[in-house]
């Protein structure tokens, strides 16, 4: 991998009031490094002087997805959440090649995003990062660096793809045995036995990377029918608005470029043997139905990391996204991590 350039910090754009007193935050930042020109969009209490940066998911979505919904009021009540678009996504902007586009880069790009917080905000200001999906992957590249963790009080990983060749293996597994039990039970027969069927038949020694695709298409087949079957609370369906500092086309239209660019690299992307090396506050949330990222990676992040303070909340009635399904009980597990680590 080339050698990452120094990294180059400017705050610009200020659209709120910077005195710490004020509690509601609604201000952009612009994080410049090598070459991408990042959106951070800062939401919430900024009297509490913690801040959440979120690490959407993807590769290629962008931070503000996450902005709306029943967990993120409750929580910008308590915190400011910092909500980045990343190289290539949402509305970043910049001048790069592809060779530029890599999950090393990234990382890179949220330790910029940590330092500017730190300069703007304050050197006293509690960091917390939270990933989700890709921004899982994300976040742990970032977590497994010695000089990026020293940054931060804490990590926050919600159904986090840290290691995508287990994530398949694991997924199949799970295909397999509440395919099983839904048949059992009555529910969606016909549907069940196809995907039943279907992963009998992958080989998990040898997932291929159109299966890894299957994988995930049928992941989100599998949680829709069981969100139809009330097994999943329906939970919070809030979405972003389509007008605002987002332009939901562009931002899908790059994100889908550097979904492709970066796609060989994150399939292969394997970290399950480096979490040992994360010992900052960790907190690992996962849906119980969750096919996209399967709870065993959870499980795996919480009995590998070497934090003295760590903890796994399996929720029992969500999918890939606790934040949606489990809305109230996701916000109470993050309040409760923060106010114990800041």
């Amino acid at each position: 991998m080339k050698k990452l350039l120094p990294i180059l910090l400017v705050a610009i754009s200020m659209a709120g009031c910077q005195d710490d007193t004020i509690t509601a935050l609604n201000e952009t930042i612009f994080v410049k490094n090598n070459g991408a020109d990042m959106p951070v969009y800062v939401r919430g209490n900024g009297a509490s002087k913690c801040f959440v940066i979120l690490v959407h998911g993807g590769p290629g979505g962008n931070g503000l997805e996450y902005s709306n919904g029943e967990s993120q009021d409750i929580l910008e009540e308590k915190f400011a959440f910092a909500y980045w678009d990343q190289r290539g996504q949402g509305m970043a902007q910049g001048h790069y090649t592809q060779s530029d586009i890599t999950i090393g880069q990234m990382a890179n790009d949220l330790k910029a995003v940590v330092l500017t917080m730190k300069k703007h905000y304050g050197s006293d200001s509690k960091i917390f990062v939270l990933g989700h999906s890709w921004g899982g992957t994300l976040g742990t590249a970032f977590m497994i660096n010695d000089s990026n963790r020293v940054l931060i009080d804490g990590w926050i990983e919600a159904d986090g793809a840290h290691d995508i060749p287990k994530l398949n293996v694991e997924a199949i597994k799970m295909f397999r045995s509440i395919s099983a039990e839904q048949i059992a039970e009555g529910n969606n027969v016909a549907k069940w036995q196809e995907i039943s069927d279907w992963a009998l038949a992958v080989d998990t020694n040898a997932i291929t990377s159109d299966e890894g695709g299957e994988i995930n298409s049928k992941a989100y087949e599998a949680e829709q029918m069981l969100l139809d079957d009330g097994i999943l609370e329906s939970g919070d369906e809030s979405f972003a608005p389509l007008t605002g500092p987002t332009n939901m086309l562009t931002s899908w239209l790059m994100g889908n470029y550097t979904s492709g660019v970066i796609h060989d690299e994150v399939e292969a992307s394997s970290m399950t043997d480096a979490l040992h090396l994360i010992d900052v506050p960790c907190l690992f949330l996962w849906g119980k139905y969750d096919f996209v990222v399967p709870p065993q990676l959870g499980k795996d992040g919480f009995n590998k990391v070497s934090s003295a303070d760590k903890e796994l909340v399996i929720f029992q009635y969500s999918g890939h996204s606790p934040m949606v399904n489990e809305p109230e009980l996701f916000a109470a597990e993050i309040i409760e991590f923060i106010n114990r680590n800041k």
